[in-house]
């Protein structure tokens, strides 16, 4: 056939098609089938994991079942031992690996003595059973703890290697991964285990757990906490990224249950130097050690600092506070949104009048304010007045936190309180929505504008609502109050911040984040990251301020030598 021909070169184009078309099918089914056997062999590998005997005993201990019993046979003695996994028993398991030395090697100086008939029948008896039974149990949990965590640092390294992706393993494995850290998957009470187990993945060094964590949209954070945290808030300083952080932790703690708050305040109020076994030889750690775990399940005796510590629930608005005294110092600390229920007061988005409850003849500022955060601060208002004036003193520094819902209560709580006559000294609010019309912004930044400090990450979705125009009649206008501090998509403190200025880094943030599996609007609102880059922010600061010291330093020495 001439392929001059007309009809050939259309038969030829048909034939080229045609093979193009075969072809582009191939490679889709070949993309398809390699995506399912990738999905297969992350989903083996999940069984495999999931079937582990240490693994299948973490499982049942996160997954709400701490109380079931466990049992193990003592290599040394054959004997099987029954026990459950309580809290203090999953701590100390969690210990660091200078900590579990140090209590071996105190067991070991006490046997010592033991041989020398330096130690009472009985104490040794103690000791011995300690070391036989518990300390074993705690070994034992320790090692399924690593097991666990070792399979999660393998999922990581196969999704590095590039085998499977995070969307493949996700079905998989989500669910363990929201057992630890999602606070809406945790069970009540558990807040000491939680926290010591993500300072243990940080202590044994599982840095691709946290990489996994991070792809999912988690952050594996260790407990912020020091006895030093509130010592310094009412120091004034060039840059107050120290008070922000404290303040942050703050917000971050009221998520914990109540017990673990009291514990943590009763740290900020005692100013108790964090790492205190250091400075015990191991002999009088293992006896500390001893000594807390005879007194497990027991009554504890009042908290001695029960007076200048108060927690506040109202069941009927779901709204949690609490607020403590240290010295010269009162800090308010607001709940933000951790179920979805205390979004129906997020949602509740009509304007109503700003008003009080405690003192109806402060003079308020004009304006309109959103009607559930208002009533969310009125159920807690009388009680928080009550208390601020039987602590009160002319020096009293008053600071209020609180994160997302928690911070529109805060700032809520900021102006009304002002109002009363409580000077405010500082308002940090993170990830907090609007909360009023321009009225009211207006005079409340006249106000207290300069005492305001408002933090949102980079795409924090919640900072954006309600919409800023609200239709109605009138119309009216949503805005917020304060100073605007912002996190860059990588996490760079920028002060003076104007929304519309960053719109390019956040779109930078979320390009980068569709490569993850979380959704950033989400992730960036979690408190873990305002925390994590507070902790940043200071480190930058405090190494600059440093290398600003040691330049006016060798100035001066060069002066001198002139």
């Amino acid at each position: 056939m001439d392929r001059r021909n007309p009809t050939f070169r259309v038969m030829l184009s048909k034939s080229l098609l045609g093979l193009l078309g075969l072809a582009l099918v191939w490679l889709m089914l070949y993309g398809q089938r390699q995506r399912w056997r990738q999905i297969d062999f992350a989903r083996q590998e999940a069984k495999a994991f999931r079937e582990r005997t240490a693994v299948k005993s973490i499982l049942d201990i996160l997954d709400y079942e701490e109380f079931r019993l466990f049992y193990v046979v003592h290599p040394a003695t054959g004997e099987t031992i029954r026990f459950e996994a309580t809290d203090p028993r999953l701590q100390r398991a969690l210990r660091s690996h200078d900590q579990m030395s140090k209590v071996r090697t105190g067991l070991n100086e006490i046997q010592r003595l033991a041989h020398k008939d330096s130690i009472r029948p009985e104490t040794l008896a103690i000791f011995e059973r300690y070391e036989q039974e518990e300390f074993f149990i705690e070994l034992t949990l320790r090692d399924w703890f690593d097991s666990f965590l070792g399979g999660l640092e393998y999922f990581d390294m196969l999704i590095e290697s590039g085998l499977i992706s995070a969307r493949d393993i996700r079905p998989f494995i989500i669910y363990w991964i929201q057992l630890i850290g999602d606070r809406r998957f945790r069970r009540k009470g558990g807040s000491g285990f939680y926290d010591q187990l993500s300072h243990y993945i940080y202590w044994a060094g599982y840095s691709g757990v946290q990489r996994l964590f991070e792809r999912y949209g988690f952050k594996v954070l260790p407990p912020p906490y020091t006895g030093q945290d509130f010592t310094k808030i009412g120091v004034k300083e060039p840059d107050d990224t120290a008070r922000a952080l404290s303040l942050a932790k703050a917000a971050h703690l009221v998520y914990e249950d109540r017990e673990y708050v009291n514990d943590i305040v009763d740290l900020w109020l005692s100013g108790r130097q964090e790492n205190q076994w250091m400075r015990l030889s191991p002999r009088e750690y293992v006896v500390d050690v001893i000594k807390q775990w005879q007194q497990e399940g027991q009554i504890h005796t009042a908290n001695p600092y029960s007076q200048d510590f108060k927690y506040l629930d109202m069941l009927t608005t779901d709204t949690q506070a609490f607020f403590f005294r240290r010295g010269d110092d009162i800090i308010l600390v607001f709940r933000g949104s951790q179920q979805l229920k205390d979004w129906k007061t997020n949602f509740k988005i009509r304007l109503r009048e700003f008003t009080t409850l405690a003192d109806q003849t402060a003079v308020l500022p004009k304006g309109y304010v959103h009607r559930g955060f208002l009533e969310a601060w009125h159920s807690v208002e009388k009680m928080v007045v009550h208390y601020l004036r039987k602590w009160w003193s002319p020096d009293t520094r008053l600071w209020i936190t609180g994160h997302s819902l928690g911070g529109a209560l805060a700032n809520m709580a900021a102006l009304s309180l002002d109002c009363q006559g409580f000077t405010v000294s500082g308002l940090y609010t993170f990830g907090q929505p609007r909360i009023a019309d321009w009225q009211l912004v207006r005079a409340a930044n006249k106000r207290l504008g300069d005492r305001m400090f408002r933090y949102a990450n980079n795409n924090d979705v919640v900072p954006l609502i309600p919409p800023q125009l609200l239709l109605g009649f009138p119309p009216r206008v949503y805005g917020h109050m304060g100073r605007f501090r912002y996190f860059s998509w990588n996490g760079e403190l920028r002060r003076n911040s104007f929304v519309s200025k960053y719109w390019i880094d956040r779109l930078i943030g979320f390009v980068l984040a569709l490569r993850q599996s979380g959704l950033d609007a989400i992730d960036d609102h979690k408190m873990e990251f305002y925390v994590a880059n507070l902790q940043t922010a200071l480190a930058k600061e405090q190494e600059m301020a440093k290398i600003r010291q040691e330049q006016e330093r060798l100035k001066g020495d060069y002066r001198g030598e002139d």
